[in-house]
């Protein structure tokens, strides 16, 4: 007898063993050259030395499994039949490779016939891992690429173990999940969007080893409003499964991808999702959805996500040595409602955003290039019950005469970036078009926008502002229909002061007042109590020399707790026995200095209340806590004399923590 027939007849005892230990499977009687049989052989061989003491073990081995890498020994194509047909199906379907979405070749459903699916599929595979050509033809190529991924078991060795090694070192942990109902997403009534919707989170925890979720079982229930249930495949059109931001599986999805059993309700049967959760911590996976349309007359529809009921192994995942866990999803603990509207209704409100307005202020205009994109006023918008999106501004501007507007009107996002422009003209008070907006605000979203503004060189002694009309913004709703109700009213900016030189206020400190009580020398008497604040500015000239400022310069008064209005000090308050002011400091000494300079000054003023009886025996008594203020500010500044009116709400100190008072004693 030859040395290769006794090689054959080897091999094939061998393998007949490994057959009975589920190991490998026997190669069909196809007729086949001596170069195929010689490859199998050689792939038989290193099962064997892998194997070896495995066998040697049988009698004595402890119970459980061992996992071996590598499975495959048959070049497979259209025709070929047998076990490794299937365990090739079944690798393709754990892969997102799936042979077919229902029937044989599908998930669960694997056969042992090689047709034009397992061969398509087979393709996607080759043409993913770079084996070239990707025919679909299972050869020593693909199969050496396969059998480095492919884990089978031997029985009679320690799981987890290589035999003749300490528990715990072979080729992986034994492990396993459980899985809970995630925050995210929460159920939603009002769903407008119509793709890649959050519908279902479960948070996944890996005990043990990590763990690769390959599988998930879920239930989907479709219900139009009023109507009776449907399957969920004549509305969902694609499932999408995400690890965070990172797409783990898309599939698309029709009414034939689900089955229906007995208890009418429909599932789906997912693998090759391959999230990776390590040990001992919690990962997320989150469903999303895409749907077909629904029309503004249609109904809205009803939908629910969970575990499928009729068999709660719902999520499988498998650990570091090739065994499977499976955790429950199933029942109402774990379910995700959602209606689904209409996406053609939308609303969308626009408001002035305060905190990002700039207040009234002093610009310096550049001989050379003007004032570039100054920042008129901000506002915000938000869509509300679908989402909106902006194709369409008017912005009025008004100024001091025709020279102080704009040249350009800018709309900006908060980042800075320019979503429209359009020239302002020379008319006050017109309502300007910036067109071919294309601004999407997502459902229950706000979004905030600056209006900016570039004014000419010849805008000194100007003022000017912006705002936004009623019904300026022109919007449109998912449906494609047009809408300007929004705003329901004036949205103005503050006002800008401008000239080519100009002073910069800023106010430093301003510490609480203090109180002096009245002394009175008896019964009836005259008697006083006063009341001292200070306020410290820093000015700085801007575009020329500015000139050392003097008390005069300067409007202050104390205003009471009961006043709205702020007004000259001679008139506010109980009748006051004086009022005085005076700068307590200032630096520098000089008289002026140049352009970018700067004066720290503070001010004081002093109020005093006085009582005389006349002659009376008795009198009321009055009181109340004070403030200082300032109502306005003049600075000379390249020879520019401005007095500043505005932006001085916040140039006062607290309100005294004692009372002024006017009484008897």
């Amino acid at each position: 007898m030859s040395r290769f027939r006794k090689s054959i007849l080897a091999v094939a005892g061998l393998a007949t063993a490994f057959v009975m230990l589920g190991v490998v499977a026997i190669p069909s009687a196809n007729a086949q050259t001596v170069e195929e049989l010689t490859a199998q052989i050689n792939a038989l061989m290193a099962t064997i030395q892998q194997l070896q003491s495995v066998i040697a073990g049988l009698g004595g081995g402890t119970t459980g499994s061992t996992p071996v890498m590598g499975a495959f020994t048959q070049n497979l194509t259209i025709g070929s039949t047998g076990v490794e047909v299937m365990q090739l199906q079944k690798f393709l379907n754990g892969k997102g490779f799936t042979v077919a979405a229902s029937g044989a070749g599908a998930p669960g459903f694997e056969s042992s016939y090689f047709g034009s699916l397992t061969q398509a599929a087979l393709a996607r595979y080759q043409a993913a891992n770079g084996i070239t050509p990707a025919a679909g033809y299972f050869g020593p190529i693909t199969r050496a690429n396969v059998n480095q991924m492919v884990v089978v078991t031997v029985p009679g060795t320690t799981p987890g173990t290589t035999p003749g090694t300490t528990p715990g070192t072979g080729v992986g942990e034994e492990g396993s999940i459980t899985a809970d109902l995630a925050a995210t997403p929460a159920n939603n009534a009002n769903i407008r969007s119509m793709t890649n919707v959050p519908v279902y989170g479960i948070d996944i925890d890996a005990v043990g080893s990590d763990m690769t979720v390959d599988r998930a079982d879920l239930q989907l229930t479709l219900t139009p409003v009023g109507g009776s249930a449907q399957n969920p495949g004549s509305f969902v059109n694609k499932l999408s499964f995400y690890n965070g931001s990172t797409l783990l599986k898309e599939m698309a999805v029709d009414a034939n991808s689900f089955t229906k059993d007995s208890s009418d309700r429909y599932h789906i049967i997912v693998t090759g999702i391959g999230l990776k959760v390590a040990k001992g911590t919690t990962g997320t996976l989150t469903v999303n959805i895409s749907t077909n349309s629904i029309s503004s007359t249609d109904s809205n529809r009803t939908f629910t996500i969970q575990g499928y009921a009729g068999n709660t192994n719902n999520i499988r995942a498998t650990d570091t040595a090739g065994f499977q866990s499976y955790a429950d999803m199933s029942g109402t603990a774990n379910t995700r409602t959602h209606t689904f509207k209409p996406a053609g209704a939308s609303t969308l409100t626009v408001s002035l955003n305060t905190a990002l307005t700039p207040k009234a202020s002093n610009q310096r205009v550049s001989s050379t290039d003007g004032i570039q994109k100054l920042t008129m006023q901000a506002f915000s918008a938000k869509a509300e019950t679908g989402d909106a999106k902006i194709t369409k501004l008017y912005i009025a501007v008004n100024a001091t005469s025709t020279v102080g507007l704009p040249s350009t009107l800018y709309l900006t996002d908060e980042s800075g970036t320019v979503l429209g422009s359009v020239s302002a003209g020379t008319t006050d008070g017109a309502e300007k078009l910036i067109s071919g907006l294309n601004i999407v605000i997502p459902q229950d979203t706000t979004k905030n926008f600056y209006i900016k503004a570039d004014f000419p060189t010849t805008a000194n002694a100007q003022k000017a502002s912006t705002s936004l009309m009623t019904n300026s913004v022109q919007w449109e709703k998912p449906d494609g229909s047009t809408a300007s109700t929004t705003p329901s009213s004036e949205i103005a900016g503050n006002d800008h002061y401008m000239d080519s030189a100009v002073p910069q206020w800023t106010l430093v400190s301003a510490p609480t007042p203090t109180v002096t009580a009245p002394v009175y020398a008896n019964a009836i008497s005259s008697a006083s109590s006063s009341m001292t604040a200070s306020l410290t500015f820093k000015v700085k000239g801007d575009g020329g020399s500015l000139t050392k400022p003097v008390i005069a310069d300067f409007g202050l008064g104390f205003a009471s707790s009961t006043q709205t209005t702020y007004t000259d000090a001679t008139t506010i308050g109980i009748a006051e026995g004086g009022f005085s002011a005076l700068i307590d400091s200032i630096t520098p000494s000089d008289a002026t200095v140049g352009d970018g300079g700067e004066y720290l000054v503070t001010v004081k003023a002093t109020l005093v209340s006085s009582w005389n009886s006349g002659g009376a025996t008795s009198v009321a008594s009055t009181s109340s806590n004070y403030k200082l203020v300032a109502t306005s500010t003049k600075a000379v500044v390249g020879g520019n004399t401005i007095t500043q009116t505005w932006n001085t709400v916040d140039w006062s100190t607290p309100f005294s923590s004692t009372l002024l008072l006017h009484t008897a004693p």
